[in-house]
Order: C-alpha cells, then structure tokens, then sequence
C-alpha cells in the first residue's frame, strides 16, 4: 500500500484532532475533580439530620449548621406536641397531624424538586415556595421518655440530585437512560465532525491551496520558466511570500537574460577577434613567405618588411585592448579611486592629441573649465576613455571637420562630450557601437581600429557609476556625452 504524502493540511488537521481530544479529555478531567469537591458538601448536609444531631440531653443539640441555613429544632412527645424548641422559629406549631409530618418528608421534598447538574454547576428548575421541610429522628430522653427530634429548615435551602445504580442496561429504567446518554452523544459527536470538517476546509482553503500554488511555481522555475508569476489568493504572511517570490522570478529572468547577452558577447567576442587577428596573420605570412622564397626584389624589402612590422603592431594593439577588456570584464577587478582634476586630465590627453590632429587636418576646439573639477575616480582608466573618444573623432573624420570638446557640470554631474561634424555613422550602426569588434569597416581595415575601444570605454564608465552615449544630432553632426 503506497503511503500517502506528509502534507500541511494533514498536519494541521491531525494536530486539531488530537488537540481537540486532549481539550475534552482534560475537561472531564477537570469536571470529575470538580464535582468530587462539590460532592463533599454531603459532610455538611449530615450536620442537618435530625439522626446526626440529636442526643438524650437535647437542650445540648447543636444547630449551628441549622442556624446558618435558618433552620431549627423541635422535640415531640409520643402525642406529637411540640414540648422544645431550638433555634429561631420561623413556623410555630403546638402540636402535628400524622399529614402535617409527612407533608414535611425531606427525601420526598428533594425527589420533587428538578435540579440539573451542568458539570461542576447546578441549575434548579422549579417552584421556589415558602414551605419547610424536616429530618425526623426518634431517641430516648435522659429521663426514660420517647421523644421524637424534628430538624426543620426552608425547603428552599437545600436541593440535590439522586444518582441510581442499575442491577442491568436491560432493564427498562437503564435503557431509557442509555438513549439518553445516546442522543446527547450523537449530537456532539456530529457538531465536533463539523467542526473538523470546517477547520479542514479553512486549512484548505488558507494553507494548502496557497502551498499548492507556491510549490507548482517553484517547479517552474526550477525548470527554467523564469516568466512564471503566481498569485496565492491569501492573507497573512503568505502576501509577502507572494509579493518574493515574484521578486525573486524577475531577478532571476533579468540574471538569465544578462547571462544569454554576456553568452552571446562572448561567442561574438571570439569570432571577431578570430576574424581580426587573421587578416594581419595572413598577411604576415604571406608576406614572409614571399621574401623567403625570393619573390621581393630588394628594392621592396624595406617595404615589404615595414608592412610585417605595420601588421604586428596591430595585432599587439589588439591583443593589448582585448587584455584590458577581459581585465575590465571581471567582477574581482577593481578601480584605483583618487580624487583627481579632471579638466586637467583632459588638457593632458588634448596636448597628446594635437600633432596628430594637425597631420590629420582636424581643427580642435575646446571648452574646459578654468577652475579645477573634483572627482574620484581612476586616473589612468579616465584618461583611456578621453583618449579613445578625442582619437576617434580625429582618426575616423576627413580632413577639415572641426571636433568640438566640451567639459560642465549639471545637477552635481560631471558632462564630458565629443561633438563633431565628419563622417556621419550609420544608423544600423549606432546600437551597436558599444558591442566589442563592433566598427566602421572603414576604420577597422585602413585605419586601424581593433573595435574594442568603446566597448572599453564603456567598462571604464559604468564601473565609475556613469552612462556613456552616442547622439546623433541632426545630419551633420554626431556627440560622444559621458556623464559622472
């Protein structure tokens, strides 16, 4: 037999139903104590028998116990004539009829009078009337006489519950009680069945639906669906369960799709920079076979070997850039932070820039505070990205544009921009500039350009806590802004 799962909704149910049986069993517990204490007030009862009290000498009897519930004591003659009495008298006679005393039977008064026990409490029902009733005890006085001792008391002092004891459940008497005792048990054990079948239905309802819920999520996302939200329909702490859990699947869907892009950037990092180290390799080789084979005349070798040089530079620049943007890719590294002057770095980086500027035909302009701009950040990394934006725009623009360098602050940030008026980049293009390998094919076959340098540079900005952009202006026009 396959045994059942260990569920929730089972536990809770369990617990309740043993809980609940403990609850009743302590109760009864509790009642039996109870009416066994408030049973032995029969000890105090004895006090108002006329068989307990009397004694031959019975100007001596004791009524204390009379007194307190207002009760007291006559003594008859064999004519029943009241010859004694003791106590406060509430009904005076002189003398009784045989039905005078029977009317006063204590057994019968009490058998008459509808009390219902309640566990340790009693409920009376019934005529509350101002007759007494008595205990009679017959005795022989110090002087050889018979007398007869009457103790007398307010019928509405004193009331009690027989309890009888059958010879069999056969019997008449004890199966009447027995269907008694059945149709109060059947009735409470129907309302204690509805109450663990709404307790169930509760649980149901507030614990299990919403771990049903929370746990066919869980499964979703254990098996890759990151897109799965749940709602559980509850209260309590099962909102801010909720309200995590859906927290939790975004974070980790935004984790996956980060990771596909970083995938997806590396396999097109290794294909271009497969591609870009084996044009210069090719020709290299080429090359050098060539001069092996006694193919260059010496009138090119001088030629033919500064192109050999010519590509290995390049391929060491590439190399270098691809060094640094693997450096950079790595969550252990970390900046060098200084508070430096960047107006200053940029004047430096400008004073670098300037015969290749003029070689090229490129006229600067600038726009650089007078008073020092505070930052803190790294210095050399700084100084790749202004290097690499100013180089840009003077290397991958005809003679004659005009490159306007501009460096502000607004709203406590640092705005540092390239804007000039050469050649326009392509709108397919604009992207994916940032994307390693990613260039003009221009660029990357005549002047150089490893497709690494704002792919870099935007490393350096964003581990700074900046943005880095390309604007296109209007036709004319393009700017580099990075903010800090």
């Amino acid at each position: 037999m396959k045994k059942k799962p260990k569920t929730l909704g089972r536990f809770l149910t369990r617990k309740y139903v043993t809980t609940s049986l403990l609850l009743i069993a302590l109760l009864m517990i509790l009642i039996t104590i109870a009416q066994f204490f408030m049973n032995s007030t029969n000890d105090l009862a004895k006090n108002l028998g006329a068989d307990t009290i009397v004694r031959p000498d019975y100007e001596k009897i004791d009524i204390t116990t009379l007194n307190d519930v207002g009760g007291w004591v006559e003594i008859l003659d064999e004519n029943n004539r009241v010859i004694y009495t003791k106590g406060k008298v509430m009904e005076k006679k002189e003398h009784y009829t045989q039905n005078q005393l029977l009317a006063m039977d204590g057994l019968q008064a009490i058998m008459n009078h509808r009390v219902h026990q309640i566990g340790p409490l009693s409920l009376t029902i019934g005529n509350m009337d101002d007759s007494y009733l008595a205990t009679f005890a017959p005795f022989t006085a110090k002087n050889g006489k018979e007398y007869i001792c009457i103790a007398k008391l307010p019928r509405n002092r004193l009331w009690g519950n027989f309890n009888m004891t059958f010879t069999s459940f056969n019997s008449p008497t004890g199966r009447r009680t027995l269907r008694g005792i059945l149709l109060l048990l059947i009735p409470s054990f129907l309302i204690f069945i509805f109450c663990i079948w709404r307790y169930s239905k509760s649980v149901k309802e507030h614990l299990v639906a919403p771990n049903e819920v929370l746990m066919d999520g869980l499964r979703a996302i254990n098996h890759g669906d990151y897109e799965k939200k749940i709602h559980l329909n509850a209260e309590y702490e099962y909102i801010e369960i909720e309200d995590s859990f859906n927290h939790m699947a975004e974070q980790l869907k935004q984790s996956e799709q980060q990771r596909l892009a970083y995938e997806k950037e590396r396999q097109l990092l290794f294909a271009n920079m497969a591609h870009d180290l084996r044009t210069p390799i090719t020709t290299i080789k080429g090359t050098a076979k060539a001069v092996a084979d006694g193919l260059i005349s010496e009138e090119k070798l001088e030629q033919t070997m500064e192109t050999i040089i010519s590509k290995t530079d390049h391929m060491s620049e590439l190399v270098t850039r691809l060094l640094i943007f693997s450096k950079l890719e790595s969550p252990d590294y970390q900046l060098h932070l200084q508070e430096l002057d960047v107006s200053e770095l940029v004047r430096e980086v400008l004073l670098e820039q300037l015969e290749i500027a003029e070689e090229n035909e490129i006229e600067l302009m600038f726009d650089l505070p007078e008073e020092p701009l505070k930052l803190a950040g790294d210095a050399v990394e700084l100084r790749r990205v202004f290097d690499n934006l100013i180089s840009n725009s003077i290397r991958h623009n005809p003679a004659g544009t005009i490159v306007h360098i501009r460096l502000y602050t607004e709203n406590s940030r640092m705005i540092f921009e390239v804007t000039d008026n050469g050649s326009q980049i392509p709108k397919d293009l604009q992207e994916q500039l940032f994307v390693p390998f990613v260039s003009g094919d221009d660029s990357r076959s005549t002047k150089g350009g490893s497709g690494l340098g704002l792919a870099i540079s935007k490393k350096i900005v964003e581990k700074h806590g900046g943005t880095i952009a390309f604007i296109e202006l209007n036709d004319k026009e393009k700017r580099f802004q990075v903010r800090l």
